[in-house]
Formats: structure tokens, C-alpha cells, sequence
């Protein structure tokens, strides 16, 4: 029994029930951390609520006030405002009209800050007031705005008459024919250069959208909120009734509510906020209590979640379980839990799997290169089939048309490298490249690497060049990556396996030949076959070929080069002899390329001639002709085009007088509308008009120029109707072809 309570304690089930249950815990204890720091929080909270409430409040109202101070500042120094102030009695009614629009000046003042009611603009010599309503004498302008039992005129004019630059004022203000309190602005103005009032500037304060504000900020319902000034009354309030609060942040008169205070950094004034915080204290149970409920919940769940998942969870790991044990009875049994039991069995498994893999590998690769040295020597059974073979030796040939390579590997000059890591290197490499089209597989004979190369059915017309780029590739890598080099030498195309021994033959007799030659690269069987060492390209060809590129047939031009190439590449001859036969071919294509063609910037680039002396393969070779002869028809062919359309000056002609007032018409584009070259359109041009199609674009916009010149028409407009991207530009052409510039020819006109 205590052997079994033993086991059961290591099993991965009690595992997972802790782990289950530590799970469970962890949001048990915060909860508990969470409802011991409710308190702190919610005061913290109630606390930058209330700030972030006043701070909110103070920023908008104290913008509201800078803005109001700025629009002051810009009315204390508006002319119009500064004249009317200047006006006396004897010269108020010759000025009517100016007062007028001094009046209109304040409406559009007016109607940029709606925190302001109104503007009204005093003036001290006559005593009047101008507003953006109404312009009125100063008793008048009183009975109708600020009239009120506890606020007399002689009150409102000294009040308005004191000396002193900017100062907020509580006054009684008529809105909508209703009177309420409201803080009323007030700078006093005075004239230029003297210190004694001229009058005064008074803007009402909008009341009304302040106490939309402060309602908008409540975000408690039972909070109120206070605007005070420095005497401690009470400007602006979000709701009537209540006492005023006294006491210092965060104490107050009332029971259970807080007091938070801020100053405004524009105005004397002081943000106050009160609210009763029972409201936070109840939400705060109310949260105490469901959190008791939820961990309630949660234990009770929990529990019976555990107690399922774990028993799910656990039936496949105990089947594993059961499965190993049966097939593993020989193992001594594991005192760890289910999980290292079956890890340690699997890893046993993939081992074994693994190790065997690599033996049957290894016994493969150690077949195939006995059956493929076999082959090559001859010595292999001739009843089989390439299909039967390559389904045993798994070689996966794709058809029963093969070829044969031989290297001979050359260290370089550090050396170091072993024959077979070379062996290795080389093989794997080449094989890479090659596979992408063809098979191949190699072999090791009396220390020279053999290659068996299965010809593609898809690509069976062109495999030669495949092999080549594919060796050229090689070498190229090898060389710079392991300063290796080699030569190949490859044999012809064979049927079947009887003929591989005959081309591992053929590539032995091409490989001693490079030897002797001492040649790099890779050589064919073909190529070393006794054969005329020269070449010979009749006279009646060349005609032919060059007939073929003047008429633009390049069709027939290709295929006849081909026959060509093929007669030159069908010869026993070297390398230089075979430059020779390209470069004479590309000489007779060169011939009947357009003197112009010859200096464009298409040719030197491509620079054929020095990339045909380059060449070392027969598909380089054809490479480089194909684009000497697809660049000489192309030139040939536009050339013809251009010979049989005798109109193009004409269109040319009418093309610039219709669009010679776009600022980009240029030769190239004209060209470019056309379809040929610019050259080719300068020149044909010239022939038709006798002057350079540059020339002839300039003089016909100096000519629409002078007429619209003529009509009147700045210099600068006239630029850009005629196409002139500048009027720079335009005045140097201009005097380029009329001798002056355009400002003169206009004033003689």
C-alpha cells in the first residue's frame, strides 16, 4: 500500500490537481490584496477625480480668459477703435461713418470668441458707448444694459471711468431682457502718447456657456461646483442653493464630503469643487461583496472543474503508458512520473529508428556507386532494364537516354584539401545544379570521379546546354569558395545501359584530350572527333544574312545564323578559331547597323563585341548574336518605318502647334508620341522644315508670345500660356531670338 500511495504521488495527475488548484489560488489571493487596498484606492481615485475635474475646468476657463485678454489686446490697438476714441463733440458728426464701421469692426470681433456677450467701447470726451448692436449716449446705454436697484449710474460710470489697466467685475448685465450677475472684463484705453483715460474697453463674460461647462464637468450628481474671486464671492456655480465653502482642500463644513481647490494662472479667481464621498464608500462595499460571492463561486467550480479535467486528461497519458510497458517488459521500471517514462521510451525509439536509417543509407550509397562503377566499366548484367534498375538501386530515372562526365579535380595554389573531401565537395555541387533539370549520380573509379547523367524527357533538345551552364556555375563557385578547380570532359547522348559503357569510353577519350591540351573547362566527345580545323563562310551568304537584316526579317535572320553556328560549332576547330567565325558573323550584321545606332547610348552599353570575345560557350556565343541581331533589326526596321512615312515632319510640325503651350513638349517626348527615336525625329524634321526641331518649337512660342504680348498680357502669364516653365527662361529665349527682352518689346509696342 505505501508502494502504490508512493506511485500515486509521483504520477502526473497529483501534478496537475496542484497545479490546477495553485491556479485557482492565485486570483483568490488578489482578490484579497484588491479588497484590503479598496480603501486607499478609492480615496486615491476620488481624489485625482476631483483634481482632474478642477483641472479640467481651469484649463478651459483660464484659455477662455487668455483669449479674452488677447482680444482685448488686439481691440486697445485697432486703428479704428484708437480714431474713434480721438473723436470730440464737434467732430463726432462728420465721423458717422467711420463709427459706423468701427461698430461693424466689433461684430466681427465679436463673432470670433463666443466666450464674450458683447463689446462695448466707452469713450471718455464723448461720453457714449459703441457696441457691435448699438451706438448709444452713456445713461441710455446703461438704462438698457445695466440698470438694477443696487447698482445706480454714477456706480457704473465711475466704474467704468476708473484708472487701471485690466480687471474682472461683477455687474448686473440685461440678457434677453432678463438681469443677471454676470463678470464683465474691462481694460482702460488710452490715447497715443498720453497717460489720462481716453475710455474704456468692457466684454461681458458668456455666463451662460460657463455654467454649461460646469454642469457638463458634474460627473458626480450630488458634487457642486464653484467659481470664486479673491473677495470670496461666488462668481459662477453649477447649481443655486448650498453654502459657500470656507474651509481648507479636503476638509468642509458639511459631514462626509471633500473639498478640493485650485488658482487660476490668468485671473484671481478660485476653482472649488465639494462632493459627498459616501457615493464612492457604497460602490466600494457593493465591490467588497461581490468579490466574496465570486471567490465563493469559484472555489465551488473550481473544484469540480479540476477533479474532471484531470481525469480527462490523464486517460491517453495512462494508455501510453500501458502501451510502452507492454512492448518494453525487458525495461526496468522507472521511478519518475508517466511523462519521463514516455519521453524516455520515444527518444529509445526514434534513436534505434534513426540509427537504422543511417545503415540502410550508408549500405545504398555504397550499392549504387558498386552497380553505377559496374555500369560505366561494362561489367554490369545486361538483362535488366534502366526502369527495373533504377526501381532496385533507387536512382530515379526519368528515361533511358544518358551521358557520362569525368573530372579531373586541380587543386589550388594554397592546396590542403584531401581527394576525397574534394571528390565530395565537387559532386555535391554539381549535382545540385545539374539536378535542377536532369539526374545524375556519381560513382568513384580508381580514384577519378565518374558522373551519370539521366537524361530529362522535357529537356532532352537542349541538355548539352543545360550541363554546360551547369558546369561553367560550378567551377565558378568551387573555384571562389574552395580554390578548387576542374576539368570535365562529357560523352555523348546513349540508349539504354549498354550504351554507358560506351560513353564512360567517349568521356575517357575527351578527358585525356583536355589533359593533353592542357584545356579547363569542360569538353565534348564531339569535339574532339578528327575533323577540318578551319571554317568558311561563303560570300553568298553573308549577302543573304545582310539581305535578311535590311529587309527587317528577323525570323529568317535567326535561323539562318543558326545554320551558320551550327556549321562553325560542327567542326573540330579551338576556341579562337570559333571567335573568329562569331566575330565575322557579328562584323556582317555590324555592317548594315545605322551610323547613328552605332553611337547610341543602348549600344555602348551592351558593348557586344567585347562581351562576344568573352564568350567560352556555344550558348554565350548565341547568347551575344541573338542581341546583335535582334538590336541591328530593331535599328533597321525603324529605320524603314521611318523611310516609308515621308509625312512625319508635317505631323511632327502640327503636333508642336498644338501643343507648344505644354511646359514639357520636348524632342524626347515627341519622340516618344510618335514611336521613334529623338534623333531619328530631329533629323527628319530638319529635312522637311531645314532648322533643328529645338529651334523651331522656341521661335513658334516666341512668336504666340509676341501676340499675346501685343493684346497686353503680363510677362509673366504669357511665360506660362506658351509653355515656359519660368518666366526666366522665357525672357532668355525671347531676347535669343528677337534681340530684346519682353518688357521692352512691350513698351515699344
Amino acid at each position: 500500500m505505501v508502494r502504490n500511495w508512493k506511485q500515486w504521488s509521483r504520477s502526473v495527475a497529483v501534478k496537475w490537481i496542484v497545479s490546477y488548484a495553485v491556479i485557482m489560488i492565485i486570483p483568490v489571493l488578489i482578490s484579497a490584496v484588491v479588497y484590503m487596498q479598496t480603501r486607499e484606492i478609492v480615496e486615491y481615485e476620488i481624489r485625482r477625480a476631483s483634481n482632474a475635474m478642477l483641472n479640467q475646468v481651469k484649463y478651459v476657463v483660464d484659455n477662455e480668459l487668455k483669449q479674452t485678454e488677447k482680444l482685448a489686446a488686439q481691440l486697445s490697438i485697432d486703428p479704428e477703435i484708437k480714431r474713434f476714441l480721438e473723436l470730440g463733440g464737434d467732430t463726432e458728426a462728420a465721423h458717422s461713418f467711420q463709427i459706423y464701421q468701427t461698430g461693424q469692426e466689433l461684430s466681427k470681433y465679436k463673432a470670433l470668441n463666443d466666450f464674450v456677450q458683447g463689446i462695448y467701447i466707452y469713450s471718455n470726451p464723448l461720453n457714449k458707448v459703441l457696441s457691435s448692436e448699438t451706438y448709444a449716449d452713456a445713461p441710455m446705454f446703461y438704462e438698457v444694459t445695466h440698470r438694477s436697484p443696487g447698482f445706480t449710474y454714477e456706480m457704473w460710470l465711475s466704474a467704468v471711468r476708473e484708472p487701471g489697466r485690466k480687471t474682472y467685475r461683477l455687474m448686473p448685465v440685461t440678457d434677453a431682457g432678463r438681469m443677471d450677475e454676470t463678470v464683465v472684463f474691462q481694460e482702460t484705453l488710452a490715447k497715443k502718447g498720453e497717460s489720462r483715460p481716453a475710455g474704456a474697453l468692457m466684454m461681458p463674460i458668456n455666463r451662460n456657456k460657463i455654467l454649461h461647462l460646469l454642469e457638463n464637468v458634474d460627473w458626480v450628481n450630488q458634487g457642486r461646483i464653484f467659481i470664486m474671486d479673491e473677495q470670496n464671492r461666488i462668481l459662477f456655480q453649477n447649481r443655486q442653493g448650498g453654502s459657500v465653502p470656507t474651509a481648507s482642500p479636503g476638509v468642509s463644513d458639511e459631514p462626509d464630503s471633500i473639498v478640493s481647490s485650485l488658482d487660476s494662472d490668468t485671473a484671481r479667481w478660485r476653482y472649488i469643487s465639494v462632493f459627498p464621498s459616501d457615493i464612492f464608500w457604497e460602490k466600494a462595499r457593493q465591490i467588497r461583496n461581490l468579490n466574496l460571492l465570486g471567490l465563493l463561486v469559484c472555489c465551488l467550480i473550481g473544484a469540480g472543474v479540476i477533479s474532471y479535467f484531470a481525469r480527462k486528461n490523464y486517460g491517453p497519458v495512462r494508455e501510453l503508458v500501458h502501451v510502452f510497458s507492454r512492448f518494453k517488459k525487458d525495461r526496468e521500471e522507472s521511478p519518475t512520473d508517466e511523462y519521463t517514462f514516455i519521453r524516455e521510451n520515444v527518444l529509445a525509439a526514434l534513436q534505434e529508428r534513426e540509427e537504422m536509417n543511417i545503415r540502410q543509407d550508408q549500405q545504398l550509397r555504397v550499392l549504387q556507386g558498386y552497380y553505377l562503377s559496374r555500369l560505366l566499366k561494362g561489367q554490369a548484367e545486361e538483362a535488366l532494364s534502366a526502369a527495373e534498375a533504377a526501381k532496385g538501386y533507387r536512382l530515379g530515372w526519368k528515361s533511358e537516354e544518358f551521358a557520362v562526365l569525368l573530372f579531373h579535380l586541380e587543386p589550388g595554389q594554397d592546396g590542403g584539401i584531401a581527394l576525397d573531401l574534394a571528390h565530395f565537395i565537387v559532386s555535391n555541387i554539381v549535382m545540385d545544379l545539374i539536378g535542377r533539370r536532369h539526374g545524375i549520380h556519381f560513382a568513384d573509379l580508381d580514384g577519378m570521379l565518374a558522373g551519370l547523367i539521366n537524361i530529362h524527357p522535357e529537356h532532352a533538345s537542349a541538355w548539352k546546354d543545360d550541363v554546360e551552364e551547369a558546369l561553367a556555375e560550378a567551377l565558378e563557385f568551387i573555384g571562389g569558395r574552395y580554390r578548387l578547380s576542374f576539368t570535365a570532359a562529357g560523352s555523348g547522348r546513349q540508349d539504354g545501359l549498354q550504351g554507358i559503357h560506351q560513353g564512360f569510353l567517349q568521356a575517357l577519350e575527351a578527358r585525356e584530350y583536355s589533359l593533353l591540351l592542357e584545356e579547363s573547362g569542360f569538353i565534348w566527345y564531339e569535339a574532339v572527333k578528327p575533323e577540318e580545323t578551319d571554317y568558311y563562310v561563303s560570300m553568298n551568304d553573308e549577302m543573304i544574312l545582310i539581305n535578311l537584316i535590311k529587309s527587317g526579317e528577323q525570323d529568317k535572320a535567326v535561323q539562318m545564323l543558326d545554320g551558320l553556328m551550327a556549321q562553325v560549332f560542327g567542326q573540330h576547330a579551338s576556341i579562337d578559331i570559333i571567335r573568329c567565325a562569331m566575330i565575322d558573323l557579328a562584323s556582317t550584321m555590324l555592317k548594315t547597323l545605322p551610323q547613328e545606332a552605332r553611337r547610341s547610348a543602348q549600344w555602348e552599353e551592351r558593348r557586344p563585341v567585347k562581351r562576344l570575345l568573352a564568350c567560352s560557350t556555344r550558348a554565350e556565343f548565341r547568347q551575344v548574336l541573338m542581341e546583335i541581331v535582334t538590336l541591328v533589326c530593331g535599328c533597321v526596321s525603324e529605320k524603314l518605318s521611318l523611310a516609308a512615312n515621308p509625312g512625319v515632319g508635317s505631323q511632327v510640325e502640327e503636333y508642336v502647334k498644338a501643343n507648344y503651350a505644354d511646359d514639357n513638349l520636348s524632342v524626347s517626348l515627341i519622340g516618344a508620341h510618335f514611336g521613334i527615336t529623338p534623333q531619328y525625329v530631329s533629323k527628319l524634321f530638319k529635312e522637311h522644315a531645314g532648322q533643328g526641331l529645338h529651334d523651331f518649337i522656341s521661335q513658334y512660342r516666341v512668336t504666340q508670345a509676341k501676340g499675346l504680348l501685343d493684346r497686353g498680357s503680363p510677362i509673366e502669364e504669357t511665360a506660362a500660356k506658351v509653355g515656359f516653365s519660368s518666366s526666366s527662361a522665357f525672357i532668355r529665349v525671347f531676347k535669343k531670338y528677337e534681340g530684346i527682352t519682353p518688357g521692352k518689346y512691350k513698351s515699344i509696342q
